[in-house]
Formats: structure tokens, sequence, C-alpha cells
């Protein structure tokens, strides 16, 4: 949706209402649940149209950091971007709850539209990996077409028995293809602020958790 004038917290509370009942609008929905890496994506056919990133930073280690990582994701923290409006920090991440996100690019206001289709919570089959994360996939009005998924996950040593050990990591898993003329045109541009977004969301959380610098694995 674009807007000349930014749009009130009340009107864009009324967008998310109107669009409460509003369908998934993309192919392969729960796709982000397929594969763990970015290459399996680039390699499968059916992923070809879209761009696949994937974005990964250490937290810390421990299951303090991981409950504070996930308490951190609950509160949509990943969005503390001085660039982009998350709408709004008070919606639960709810299998069916319906996002917006607003940012002003090109000289207009733009509010995309989300659901939230599934969540991640708990230890994985045959692993020591504990896992918290939830997937949203793009309505109709959003000017990209696809699925992101964000994951908080605890390695923890199976031979250990301390709570303290275990590196956590976030990550951001995404595949997409521009679905409004805007980014279709500006097609750079709109890689420039996806790129930017999953870098500074990486940067937000570890800030938020620990408050150290980044060390980025992708």
């Amino acid at each position: 949706m674009l807007c000349l004038r930014k749009p009130s917290d009340a009107d864009i509370r009324q967008y998310l209402m109107e669009r409460k009942e509003e369908p998934l609008q993309y192919q392969h929905i729960y796709g982000t649940k397929e594969y763990d890496h970015k290459i399996q994506y680039e390699s499968d056919p059916k992923y070809a149209q879209y761009d696949i990133d994937q974005n990964r930073i250490k937290l810390g280690t421990g299951r303090e950091c991981f409950e504070r990582a996930v308490s951190a994701l609950k509160a949509w923290k990943e969005f503390d971007l001085n660039w982009v409006n998350f709408c709004f920090n008070d919606v639960p991440i709810a299998v069916g709850e319906t996002i917006g996100i607003l940012s002003k690019q090109f000289g207009f206001w733009i509010l995309s539209f989300c659901k939230i289709n599934y969540i991640i919570d708990g230890l994985d089959e045959d692993s020591s990996v504990i896992r918290w994360g939830f997937a949203y996939g793009t309505l109709k009005e959003h000017v990209e077409k696809g699925e992101e998924r964000f994951l908080i996950e605890w390695h923890r040593d199976p031979n250990s028995q301390s709570m303290d050990t275990g590196d956590v990591y976030f990550e951001i898993l995404s595949f997409s293809e521009p679905q409004h003329w805007m980014t279709q045109l500006g097609y750079p541009v709109a890689r420039f602020i996806q790129h930017k977004f999953c870098q500074e969301a990486c940067d937000a959380m570890l800030k938020c958790v620990s408050g150290n610098e980044s060390i980025r694995n992708v």
C-alpha cells in the first residue's frame, strides 16, 4: 500500500483488521520449513524464481542467553530500527495474526502486510538443538511476495550438564520475489533494502540480548 502521507496508528489498525481473513498470496506456503540452508533452496528448481536470503548471528551461550533471545523475538526487537516502523509491538506471535511494516521509500510511505503462518517451539528430532521462532508470509498488499522465518537456536552440548554452555544463534531465512511494480522497476534498490534489513535486524537482536559486537555467519 502506497501512501502520500504517513498513516495514523488508528488507520493502520483498521487496515490490519480488514485483512484478518485475507489468504497468503504466494506459492510454497510453509516453504521456509523445507530446508535449513540457502544453498538447498538455490539447488531446488521450484525456488528458482525467488531470491533466497539467509543471515545468521551468534548471540551468546547458554540457557539465559537463549531465554533472553526468545523474549526479544517475542517482543519484535528485530524491528527496532530507525527506518522501519513495525505495526505493532503488542501483536502476539500466534498463527493467523496479521502485521504491518511501514517504511518511507522512494518518497512514499509504504505499508506492507504479512500474516504469521507457523511457529517453531521445542527440541529438534534426533538432535540437541532447541529452537523457537516463527514465520510470516506476504499478503496481497506487500511490495514483495514470499515467506520469512525468524529463528532462535540453542545448540546444547549433549555431553554437558551445564546450562551455561552451547552457542545461541539468531537466524533470518527467506524466499521472495518482487510483487509491486515499484520493486520490479527498482529491483537493485529493493534488494539493497532487503539486505540492509536482515543485517540490521541481526544487530538489533544482538544489541538487545548482549550488547556485543556482531559476528555474522551466513
